[in-house]
Order: structure tokens, then C-alpha cells, then sequence
């Protein structure tokens, strides 16, 4: 095969591919400033194509530079590059990284490319392991998002780009076996124009995909915050109703059951403990609640310390059960070790433990499909206040 245009020589395209990675790393800097920091990894995204584009000038610096700068840390930083864009895909899919043993290797393959460029110089050799490892750590950065599948376009981009370099990286290590290395990474050539042009690609795309994960995680972040309660993580008022007018009006659904639930003498501890011991109270009850309720239902803040719990497809008996449950589990004594008590573990000094336990009164009414949530909410709201003047702490079914 004929040579290539001189525009698609190597070093053309090791020098393109550094200005598009310093152009990305620039773009997933100033987006992680102004995203939230919950969304973990954008960090390691940011710098990942910033220590590529250093790589990429040390690899165009060959025949310029020394070789052990140009084979051997030009070499070790592009591997680092691509172990910090797989420690941002796990700490964005799993909220933390371990690429130790990716860096011990990283170490290894360094020594290598010293012995076989100084000591006993060998491009072939050379190639074999580079693309081995990168190919096999593609490969496994591919793993971590097919374990981690989602309808978001970016992550079905990423995972197809994973793919793509780690098939294009095998392929020139195929090749390199076959006797295809060439003379120097300068050769040109159709196998080291594709695999060096597939690498520039894929750090325009893969930032591409991280702005498009990051975008949608927000955006689900937004839509989350936008349904909860922000003290308790509950729906919120207008999410509840939202949720319950779909579940009466769902044509393939037959009934339904709301249990209203209110925390006992809930302002006496506010008065005696304060408000900040009050809002540990109302996060514990809401963690017990959930825990309760399991799948069966979802629960939301009516307002100030008084809860809905929507219970589709249960009749009248389902929701007396699980009502009972709720109160059982909201009974047990306020454990000082409880992730919501807001002071230290020691029980004698924990505002949480302080309080003892708590104690709901919950209305339950249950209705058929195509009835009116406010009728149905009417009817537990009645049903809770004779549970209150009964004494407290007991579950009323509506009459």
C-alpha cells in the first residue's frame, strides 16, 4: 500500500489528538464547577484528558526529545490517562475507585519500556505490551458499564467506545504478533493511522459521553429533589397527591388505601428538646416508616410532623396489617447510634436517645378505583383524629 497523505502522518495525529484533549479537559473542568458535587468522578474526567494531551506532546517529541522521555514516561502517562478516566467511571456508577492495581502495572509496563528501549531496544516488543494492557483495561472499563446498565445514551456511547478502542488496541497487538509492528511509532502506515486516529476519537467522544452521563444524572438529581421533601426524603405534598390521583384513576387497578399517620406529642418534644433534636425525630420515624412499608406502598410529608402512606391494590385488611406494622416499627426505643441522632453516640448524651421513643396515631381508609383522593384522605383524617382522642397511639380504620 501506497504511503499517506502527509496530513494523516503520525505525529499529525498524536499532535491533533493532544488539542482535542486539552480542549475537553478545559470543557469537564468548568462544568464540574458548576455541577453539583454529588455527582461524583467529574474530577478524575477532567484531568484525565489534560495528562493524555501531556502524553501525546511527549509522543510527538520523538526523534526531538530523548527516547527515555518520549518512550518511557510518554508511555506511562497515557496509561495513567486512561486508569483516571476508569477511576472516574467508578466513582460516578459506584461512588468510589481502587485503580491500584492498574497503577502497579502501570509501574511495571514503565520498567518494561525502559529495558526494551535503553537496555535492549525493541519496538515490537515495546507494542505488543502497550497495546495488551491498554486493550485489557478498555476492556475492563467496558465490564464496569454493562454492569451498570441504563437507558442513558451516554452510557450506551461510552460502553460502545470502551469496545471500540479495546477491539482497535487488540487489533494491533494482532498485528504486532504477525510481524505488522513497523520500524517506529512514526511509521506510516494503515494499522498505526487507525489505531493512533481511533485514540484521538475516543477522547473527543469519551468527554463527550461524561458531559452527557453528568447532564442526565442532574438532571435526574432535580427531578428528585423536586418530588422530596428536603428534611425527611419523603415525597413531597404535591408529589403524595400526584401519586395518589394516578393510583385511584388507574383503570387497571380495582382499589387502594391511604393510612394517615401522625407522630404523638411531636411539638412537646420540639418544646422540650429543640427543633433540631425534632427534625432527627422526624427522619428516624421516616426511616422506620420506609423500612415498614417495604414495596408495598410510598410514603410522603402531609405537612409539619403528619405522613400519607399510599398502599395501591390493598384492600381495607392489607392496610390495617401494615398500619400496625408502621406503628411497631416507629414504637422502638431511639437508639443513640441511629444515623439520624444529631449529637454524640453516648446515649446519656445523645439528644436522639434522650427522647426515649415515639408513638403515631394512623387513620386508615381504604376506596375503590375512580374515587376521589380527597374523600379517601377525608375519611383517614377522621379516622386518625378518633385515634387521637381514644388516647394516642393506636390504628383506627375509617367507619
Amino acid at each position: 500500500m501506497g504511503a499517506l497523505p502527509s496530513i494523516l502522518d503520525p505525529r499529525s495525529i498524536i499532535v491533533l489528538a493532544g488539542i482535542m484533549g486539552l480542549m475537553m479537559a478545559l470543557v469537564v473542568f468548568f462544568m464540574r464547577r458548576s455541577y453539583p458535587p454529588s455527582i461524583r468522578g467529574l474530577g478524575e474526567w477532567a484531568l484525565a484528558p489534560l495528562v493524555a494531551f501531556a502524553s501525546t506532546m511527549l509522543f510527538a517529541g520523538r526523534g526531538f526529545l530523548p527516547d527515555f522521555v518520549t518512550i518511557v514516561v510518554a508511555n506511562f502517562v497515557l496509561f495513567q490517562a486512561c486508569i483516571l478516566y476508569y477511576a472516574g467511571s467508578q466513582k460516578f456508577l459506584l461512588g468510589r475507585s481502587d485503580t491500584r492495581g492498574w497503577t502497579i502495572l502501570n509501574g511495571f509496563l514503565g520498567l518494561a519500556m525502559f529495558w526494551f528501549s535503553a537496555m535492549r531496544p525493541d519496538f515490537e516488543i515495546r507494542l505488543v505490551l502497550v497495546t495488551l494492557a491498554v486493550s485489557a483495561l478498555f476492556f475492563f472499563h467496558a465490564l464496569l458499564y454493562m454492569r451498570h446498565r441504563g437507558e442513558v445514551f451516554g452510557k450506551r456511547l461510552m460502553t460502545g467506545l470502551l469496545l471500540v478502542q479495546s477491539m482497535v488496541a487488540a487489533l494491533r497487538f494482532l498485528s504486532a504478533l504477525a510481524g505488522m509492528a513497523g520500524e517506529s511509532l512514526m511509521d506510516v502506515s494503515w494499522i498505526q493511522s487507525l489505531y493512533i486516529s481511533m485514540y484521538s476519537f475516543t477522547v473527543l467522544l469519551l468527554s463527550i459521553s461524561v458531559i452527557l452521563m453528568a447532564t442526565d444524572r442532574v438532571h435526574t438529581e432535580f427531578e428528585y429533589m423536586a418530588t422530596r421533601d428536603p428534611l425527611t426524603g419523603a415525597l413531597n405534598r404535591r408529589a403524595l397527591l400526584d401519586a395518589c390521583r394516578a393510583a385511584f384513576a388507574s383503570a387497571g387497578r380495582r382499589r387502594a388505601a391511604l393510612l394517615m399517620v401522625d407522630l404523638d406529642h411531636f411539638k412537646e418534644i420540639n418544646d422540650r428538646f429543640g427543633h433540631l433534636t425534632g427534625d432527627a425525630v422526624l427522619r428516624e420515624a421516616v426511616g422506620r416508616m420506609q423500612r415498614a412499608i417495604g414495596d408495598a406502598g410510598l410514603l410522603g410529608r402531609y405537612g409539619g410532623e403528619e405522613f400519607v402512606v399510599l398502599l395501591p391494590d390493598a384492600n381495607q385488611a392489607d392496610a390495617m396489617n401494615i398500619a400496625q406494622r408502621l406503628k411497631q416499627a416507629v414504637g422502638e426505643p431511639l437508639a443513640a447510634n441511629s444515623p439520624n441522632a444529631a449529637g454524640p453516640s453516648d446515649a446519656s448524651e445523645s439528644p436522639l436517645a434522650a427522647v426515649g421513643s415515639i408513638a403515631v396515631s394512623i387513620g386508615v381508609a381504604a376506596g375503590e378505583a375512580g374515587q376521589r383522593v380527597d374523600d379517601v384522605l377525608a375519611r383517614a383524617d377522621a379516622a386518625l383524629y378518633r385515634a387521637k382522642a381514644l388516647g394516642r397511639d393506636r390504628v383506627m380504620a375509617a367507619a
